[in-house]
């Protein structure tokens, strides 16, 4: 494995207990996973981090690539002492928690994968390409303002500022380079062929509105290849569904990871 910019990361939790790492999505750092962290926090040692080129993280490294991405994170693993974890991501965090489980199985306690699938369709690739080139000419402090119009509705924003604003902040705080690196991954990623080999216990999580990053007939189909996941909807919310529908977010990953 080839050495990788270190991740800005945050510990919290109790000493000695098992771990669990939250991986945030695209334009996310590592608040994203905040409260649910703090929740959980109560049972576990529990790992935060800021992608690479967001939030305090160095940008990525040169010709960036989802292999990269993911040997990043086992190689801060390491770096904390990390032998095993548990790990929870969402859109591309949720795919990159997937991938970590089939790479590397032994450091993978188990699971919880929302709104994310093993490859993007064709029709998403085109998608996330004009995102790149959008972001190129606008900057990504338009963009942000583009992409979170979409994620939530004007109704939940208006009634949850602060999630507008969390969401937006941390957009506008990822870089150029670590956007457009993420992004080209994200493109690039197929482990759809593989998908069905993953063993370590999982739990899929789609959101009955999310038609982009995990639509629900797509995480059924992959719940339909794989004895080892577990198929959770949650109805009325979208993409964001972790603060959309954070109480229940925060009972499938208590139920999940403690029952």
């Amino acid at each position: 494995m080839k050495t990788l910019p270190t991740f800005h990361h945050e510990i919290t939790g109790k000493a000695g207990a098992p771990w669990l790492t939250f991986i945030p999505g695209i334009g996310n750092d590592a608040d994203f996973w905040a409260d649910q962290a703090k929740a959980l926090s109560q049972h576990f040692r529990v790992l935060r981090f800021d992608p690479w080129g967001h939030g305090r993280s160095p940008e990525p490294p040169h010709d960036c690539r989802f292999d990269d991405i993911r040997d990043g994170v086992v190689q801060l693993w390491d770096q904390l002492g990390i032998t095993r974890s548990g790990v929870v991501g969402l859109g591309f965090g949720g795919s990159l928690a997937l991938a970590l489980g089939l790479a590397y199985p032994a450091r993978v306690e188990r699971i919880a994968a929302f709104c994310c699938r093993p490859r993007q369709p064709d029709d998403r690739r085109d998608f996330w390409q004009a995102r790149c080139e959008a972001a190129q000419v606008q900057g990504m402090d338009k963009l942000a303002d583009i992409t979170v119009d979409r994620w939530l509705s004007a109704a939940f924003r208006a009634d949850h500022p602060q999630v507008d604003q969390l969401l937006r902040r941390m957009m506008k705080g990822t870089t150029l380079a670590g956007y457009l690196a993420y992004v080209r991954a994200f493109i690039e990623m197929d482990f759809s062929a593989q998908f069905a080999e993953l063993q370590v216990p999982t739990l899929l999580v789609a959101g009955e509105h999310d038609h982009g990053g995990g639509p629900v007939a797509d995480m059924q189909a992959m719940n339909r290849q794989n004895p080892y996941t577990t198929l959770a909807v949650l109805e009325g919310v979208g993409h964001i569904c972790n603060h959309e529908a954070p109480a229940e977010v925060e009972r499938l990953l208590r139920q999940f990871f403690l029952d």
